[in-house]
C-alpha cells in the first residue's frame, strides 16, 4: 500500500552537533562508576560482589524511563530527552555527596535512568533527521561522543586516586553539565516526523504481542545478553588492571585510552559496512569481536596482549553502535519507535543488572576472570539472534509514514 510522504527540512549537521554535546556529558556521566570503581568501592567500604549487586540493583531501577519512550511516542522527541539529560546530571553530581553506599546507588539509579532515556531518544532523533546513508554515521558520531566522554572520565581518576574522599572529586565534576542544559532547550529540535504521527493509534500492545512483537523482543534479548557482559567486562577492567595484576594508575590509564582510542575507529569503519554489508552482518560481527577481545583481558598479564584485546574489544563495540543504532530503528514504525529504542536501552540496563547481581554469587566464590567468560557465552547467543532479524539497509526515515510498514 503506498503512503503518503514529507521531507523532514534542517539540516542534519546541526543537530548531530548537539547531540555531541550531549553525548560527551552523557559518557562522562555514565562512566565514573565504573572508572573509579577501585577507589569508589573503597571509600564506600564495599567487597567486589557488594560493589558489583550495588550497580546491579542502580541499573534495575532504569526501567523508570519507560514513561519517557511512551513520552516520546505521545508527546515529541525533545522534551523527554532534556529531562533524561537532566537527570543524568543530577544523579551523577548527587553520587558524589552520598555518604552511605545505598544513597550512591540511589543518585546512580536517577543517572542511569536518565541514560536509558537519552541512548534511546538521542538515536530516534539522529535516525528520523538523516537519510539512509548518512543515518550510521550520525549515530557513529553520538556513539563516538559518548566514548569521548568516557575517555574524559577515565582522564579523571587520577583525581580519585588520593585516599579519603578524593573518590567524590570526578564525581562532582559531572555537575558542570548544567551549564549545556540551556543550549540544549533553545537547539535540540523536534522530530518533523513525529508530528502527523501522533494521531495514531495502538503502543505497547503492539510491540509486546502484536506484528512488531518477534523483532522487539529479539532485539530485547540481544540486549540483554550483550550488556551482561559488556556491563561487568567493563566495571571491573580497572579493578583486574589495578587490583589483580598490579598495573599503576598511570599505565592503567595508558592502556585504556591507547585501545580505546585506536578501537575507535569502530565507530566510522562499523557505519561503513553497515552501509554496504548490512546493518545486520556488522552487528554480529562487531558482538564477537567485542568479546573476543574482552576476554582476553581477563585471561592475559601481558600489556602489549592486553592492549590488543582492547583494541579488538573496543573497535567491536564501537561498529556495534550505528549498525546496531540503525538497525533497531529502522525496525519499528514511526508511532513505536521511541517506546521500542527506550525499552532497548532499558532491557539493556537490565541486562546489565543481571550480570552485576549474578557477581555477588560468582565474582568472590570463582573468581571475576571466570564470571566475565561464562557471561560471555550469552554474547554469542545475542550474535546468533541478530541474524535472525530483517536486513533494514536503504530504508528511508525521513518521511511521514502514514501507513502501517
Amino acid at each position: 500500500m503506498p503512503s503518503r510522504t514529507h521531507r523532514v527540512p534542517g539540516p542534519i549537521l546541526v543537530v548531530v552537533i548537539i547531540i555531541w554535546v550531549a553525548g560527551v556529558f552523557q559518557g562522562f556521566a555514565q562512566a565514573q562508576a565504573s572508572a573509579t570503581l577501585p577507589f569508589t568501592r573503597v571509600g564506600l567500604g564495599l567487597s567486589q560482589g557488594e560493589m558489583s549487586l550495588l550497580l546491579g540493583i542502580t541499573r534495575l531501577a532504569a526501567f523508570a524511563a519507560l514513561p519517557l519512550g511512551w513520552m516520546g511516542d505521545h508527546r515529541g522527541r525533545k522534551k523527554p530527552f532534556l529531562i533524561a539529560f537532566t537527570l543524568v546530571i543530577a544523579g551523577g553530581t548527587v553520587a558524589g555527596l552520598s555518604m552511605e553506599a545505598w544513597q550512591f546507588g540511589a543518585a546512580q539509579a536517577v543517572l542511569r535512568t536518565g541514560t536509558a532515556a537519552m541512548s534511546g531518544l538521542a538515536l530516534v532523533l539522529l535516525a528520523e533527521k538523516a537519510s539512509p546513508k548518512t543515518r550510521v554515521y550520525a549515530i557513529s558520531v553520538y556513539g563516538a561522543a559518548v566514548s569521548f566522554g568516557s575517555g574524559i572520565a577515565l582522564m579523571t581518576l587520577p583525581l580519585a586516586d588520593g585516599g579519603g574522599e578524593s573518590w567524590r572529586t570526578p564525581h562532582l565534576l559531572i555537575g558542570v553539565g548544567i551549564l549545556v542544559l540551556p543550549i540544549l532547550i533553545r537547539f535540540v529540535p523536534e522530530s518533523e516526523v513525529f508530528v502527523d504521527e501522533k494521531k495514531h493509534e495502538g503502543h505497547w500492545r503492539d510491540l509486546i504481542g502484536g506484528v512488531w512483537s518477534r523483532r522487539f523482543w529479539t532485539v530485547m534479548a540481544v540486549g540483554f545478553l550483550a550488556s551482561a557482559f559488556s556491563s561487568v567486562a567493563l566495571a571491573f577492567s580497572t579493578e583486574r588492571m589495578i587490583n589483580q595484576i598490579g598495573f599503576s594508575t598511570g599505565t592503567t590509564v595508558v592502556v585504556s585510552l591507547v585501545g580505546g582510542t585506536i578501537g575507535g575507529i569502530g565507530f566510522f569503519l562499523g557505519g561503513y559496512l553497515a552501509n554496504v554489508w548490512g546493518r545486520r552482518n556488522t552487528s554480529a560481527l562487531s558482538l564477537l569481536m567485542a568479546v573476543g577481545g574482552g576476554l582476553v583481558l581477563y585471561w592475559s598479564t601481558s600489556i602489549p596482549v592486553i592492549i590488543v584485546g582492547v583494541v579488538v574489544s573496543s573497535f567491536g563495540i564501537f561498529a556495534f553502535v550505528p549498525a546496531a543504532g540503525s538497525h533497531r530503528a529502522e525496525l519499528f514504525p514511526t508511532s513505536l519507535r521511541a517506546s521500542a529504542m527506550t525499552a532497548s536501552a532499558n532491557f539493556g540496563l537490565a541486562g546489565s543488572a543481571a550480570g552485576l547481581i549474578l557477581g555477588i554469587f560468582t565474582i568472590d566464590r570463582f573468581g571475576l576472570s571466570q564470571s566475565v567468560t561464562a557471561l560471555g557465552v550469552g554474547v554469542i547467543v545475542a550474535a546468533l539472534l541478530t541474524m535472525t532479524l530483517p536486513e533494514t539497509k536503504g530504508q528511508d526515515l525521513t518521511a511521514v509514514e502514514t501507513a502501517r510498514l
